[in-house]
């Protein structure tokens, strides 16, 4: 076997000798596989809800079962139009999801080449990246949706644009700092020698070494902007109604409160469960990457 084969082979068994270790900590982590479970099951439910549950089901107006309070036939009771609040917030979970990944994978785009960027070069790229990433980090990140939501319309994608936005501040800070501690390793330097341009080192080389930190702050902030998105539906800016959306419900629900509050109980607990869920993971996931509790 020649040497490259050789070196092709170590490189691969590190890589995945590294990935078991991690693993092997996370699965130790009882809460982490119980939130595991909870968000399998919950992106289960929103990739396949439109091919089993017939939108009769939820939005489907009977104003002879208005206010049923939860039964057999309702677990969850019945609107102020009869609607099942169960299969409401099941479907739901559609839109509250996608919400939570799509505003991430805003916040991820925007937030980590800058973060890169800034920390890659220094002086003055960094400081003009960075004093603009504090001006948006004075400003409340919900009241910066609000804003957002309020200039550009009421829709969902102007709802995930302007969560994710909120969101920059945060993947530009964790991943400049990151990159501080690695863009000065050897295998940087030696990409130098070799007359690599500054965007094959960031993204080949320094970017891969930073993803431990970004991975797990992804994680956290879905269930961050799942709650901003509930914020803003709860608030009377977020999705449209009848579209059913966790916050949206609770908002349908607040009128009612004092007579009906499992309007707003369950679609409650169904935000906290899932929030619950993806912190579980990502605070596992922080642990098990962190080569101090190594074990």
């Amino acid at each position: 076997m020649s040497d490259t084969s050789v070196q092709s082979v170590s490189a691969q068994y590190r890589k995945q000798s590294k990935a078991g270790e991690i693993w092997h900590r996370f699965r130790k982590n009882k809460g982490a596989m119980v939130g595991m479970v909870i968000l399998a099951v919950l992106i289960l439910i929103a990739l396949t809800v439109d091919l089993w549950l017939p939108m009769e089901k939820v939005s489907g107006i009977n104003v002879l079962e208005k206010f049923t309070k939860p039964c057999a036939e309702h677990p969850f009771g019945t609107d102020e139009m009869g609607r099942d609040l169960f299969w409401r917030c099941i479907y739901a979970t559609k839109y509250s999801l996608a919400i939570g990944f799509v505003s991430v994978m805003v916040s991820m785009v925007v937030g980590v080449p800058l973060g890169a960027v800034a920390g890659y070069y220094g002086g003055k790229v960094e400081t003009f990246i960075m004093r603009i990433t504090d001006v948006f980090s004075a400003i409340p990140s919900i009241l910066m949706a609000i804003a957002i939501v309020s200039v550009l319309g009421r829709t969902m994608g102007n709802l995930m644009l302007a969560v994710g936005i909120s969101a920059v501040p945060q993947f530009t800070r964790i991943t400049r700092a990151s990159v501080l501690t690695v863009k000065n390793m050897e295998y940087v330097e030696a990409a130098r020698a070799l007359g690599k341009n500054d965007a094959y080192i960031i993204f080949k080389h320094i970017l891969p070494n930073c993803l431990s930190p970004i991975i797990v702050q992804t994680t956290l902030r879905v269930a961050s902007a799942i709650i901003s998105a509930s914020s803003l539906s709860f608030l009377g800016i977020g999705i449209k109604p009848p579209l059913p959306e966790w916050g949206a419900l609770l908002t349908a629900g607040k009128a009612y409160l004092s007579g009906y509050s499992y309007l707003c109980l369950f679609p409650g607990l169904a935000i906290m469960i899932t929030v619950l869920a993806f912190n579980l993971v990502g605070d596992a996931l922080r642990d098990a990457m962190d080569p101090k509790l190594k074990n």
